[in-house]
């Protein structure tokens, strides 16, 4: 089973890099969605605020519904669904978070990027390319059956 980490800002589009991913797996996969935020620096931000509660407002309702009609759908492929934010601002940090969820590549769209959610958001997509992680750049994916990166590369 392969874990697939979507940088994502809980949008129409970072769902469909989810399904593309999904309907073209031949093994089953777990799918992680995550948002980069960085830590206030400010010790009164970090003491009376409520940052870390505040971002699940930014994933809706109909994108969770969308998340579990994709699991309904792809029930023998699709083994979970999560959401997860990663707070902080250096890379290594991010690199624990990835081996924290046994991550094996970072799925995205380059056509779509990866947007901001506030002004506390992290721009993801070089500190992704950073990460070590295979990346699964979704546009590219043409073929029926995905086995593995080697197949969208």
């Amino acid at each position: 089973m392969k874990t697939i980490i979507i940088v994502s800002d809980f949008s129409v589009e970072s769902f469909q890099v989810a399904e593309k991913i999904v309907s073209n797996s031949s093994e089953p996969v777990r799918i992680l969605f995550t948002h980069l935020f960085h830590v206030p620096d400010d010790i009164q931000d970090l003491l009376f605020s409520n940052y870390r509660k505040k971002e699940y407002e930014f994933v809706s309702d109909s994108f969770r519904q969308e998340c579990e009609m994709l699991k309904s759908i792809f029930p023998e492929i699709l083994k979970s669904i999560k959401i997860e934010f990663f707070y902080g601002s250096k890379l290594a940090s991010f690199k624990n978070f990835l081996d924290y969820n046994q991550a094996d590549y970072i799925a995205f769209s380059e056509s779509y990027g990866i947007p901001k959610l506030g002004k506390s958001s992290i721009d993801a997509l070089p500190v992704i390319r950073k990460s070590g992680i295979t990346l699964i750049n979704t546009d590219e994916i043409l073929l029926p059956a995905f086995t593995g990166v080697e197949s969208v590369r």
